[in-house]
């Protein structure tokens, strides 16, 4: 009957430290998924910032270019 009541202990024990560890772990996945989303939200903005750069500074091409000194 002590072995029971021991091994018994040592899975509440057991489980009471998975719970602990797995709840820490839930909360440096909260905290990453914010990082994400504010990564995301700045990408998104200079994303947009480049757009509207972009769209105000008329296109540069080489292509058809004249040489400096040549023909």
């Amino acid at each position: 009957m002590l072995w029971l009541l021991l091994d018994v202990a040592i899975g509440l024990i057991a489980l009471a430290g998975l719970t602990f560890v797995a709840l820490g772990l839930w909360r440096q996945v909260k905290d990453l998924g914010r990082e994400v989303a504010r990564a995301g939200e700045a990408i998104g903005r200079a994303t947009d910032d480049l757009a509207e750069l972009q769209a105000k500074t008329p296109p540069r091409s080489t292509l058809g270019s004249p040489r400096p000194g040549g023909p």
